[in-house]
Formats: structure tokens, sequence, C-alpha cells
């Protein structure tokens, strides 16, 4: 009877060692690590020259290379472009994409109809200068809605302009000086915040 006894008893004790060796060594996972919100990307003081006829004033912009092109050079990078500048009589200081720039002020015929790029402006009735001047991260610009006009006119210091390219990338511009005129001393400066959400690939 007392060898018969000893075989559940055996069992019961390697069963609880198992289980005690199988507690104690349980693998800790440590959770996955969180990136930290983006910072947004901020270029200052860029300057737009109104256009003029000889095709030298850096007239045009790309936002998500902060890149500023002059006019002369639209058969070779003009498909990158995403608006430029004029200064009109009763339009004034005034932005226009590159596929709704108007050709009363300079005809882009250097760029084909389907490589000119659309992109969105709209005046903001909401925010001020302070309120732009305190963003900081890409993900303070998710409220911004695609605006329905391609151009913005009568643009003056300190208007702040909600923008979205055709690549979806989307930000602020702050006006912060305007020197009037359509000729060779004619220009715009401007601050931008944007969120960049896509990268052309380059061929």
């Amino acid at each position: 009877m007392k060898n018969i006894l000893k075989f559940p008893l055996f069992l019961a004790l390697i069963t609880n060692l198992f289980i005690l060796t199988s507690c104690g060594s349980e693998e800790v996972i440590d959770p996955e690590p969180v990136d930290p919100p983006a910072a947004v990307t901020t270029y200052s003081a860029r300057l737009l020259a109104a256009p003029l006829g000889d095709e030298t004033s850096s007239t045009f912009m790309t936002f998500y290379n902060n890149s500023i092109h002059k006019i002369s050079e639209a058969s070779t990078t003009g498909s990158s472009w995403d608006f430029g500048y004029f200064y009109g009589t009763t339009r004034k200081a005034s932005f226009a994409s590159v596929k709704n720039y108007p050709t009363d002020v300079f005809n882009l015929t250097a760029i084909a109809d389907a490589d000119k790029k659309e992109c969105f402006f709209a005046k903001s009735t909401v925010l001020t200068t302070a309120d732009f001047d305190a963003i900081s991260l890409e993900s303070e610009l998710n409220s911004i809605v695609k605006p329905t006009t391609q151009s913005v006119t009568e643009l003056s210091v300190g208007d702040i302009i909600e923008f979205q390219d055709s690549y979806e990338n989307k930000g602020l511009i702050k006006i912060t000086r305007i020197v009037e005129g359509n000729g060779s001393n004619g220009q715009i400066e401007f601050d931008v915040k944007i969120q960049i959400n896509n990268i052309p690939v380059q061929s």
C-alpha cells in the first residue's frame, strides 16, 4: 500500500515544481516604443517677386522642399511648382496656383497644362499671428481643411493663409511684408509652417 501512495505524491511534487519554475521565468515584454510628436517644418522670411516680362523674377515656389524659382526655369522645373505671386491693380498682392495662375499676368506656356500643379488657399478667419507663432507640432495643423479656391487676393501684412498642395501637404502662411507694385521692386515676404505628408518620387 505504501508503494502505491508514493507515485501520486511524487507526481504532485513535480507538478508544483514546474509551476513554480514557470512562474519565476515569465518573460517580461517591454511596451512598444512611442514615437515623439513630429515637429512642424518651418521656414521664414521667404520672398517672392512680382513677375517680370524678362522672366528673371523669382516668382514661383514649391512648398514641400522650400524652393523658390525664377520664371525662366519653367521648362525645367515648372512641373514641381505649387504657386506664384503677383500684384494686380484690383487684386493687389495675390497668390495663385500654377494651374490657376492668371494668363493676363504671365502666360506659363513653357509648362504643359497637364503638368501645372493645383494648390488651394484660403484666408483664415479665426487664426491670429500669435496662434501661428505658437504652433510647434505637425499635429496642430490637422484641423486644416482643404480650401476650395486656387488663389487668394488682397493680401495684407498679418494675414494667415491656410493651404494644401497637390501632394496633400498642408499648412499655414503668415504674411510679414509687402512691397506694393508689379515692377522690379514689387515683392512679398512670409513665414510658412507645413505638415509634410507626401514627397514626390524624383524620376
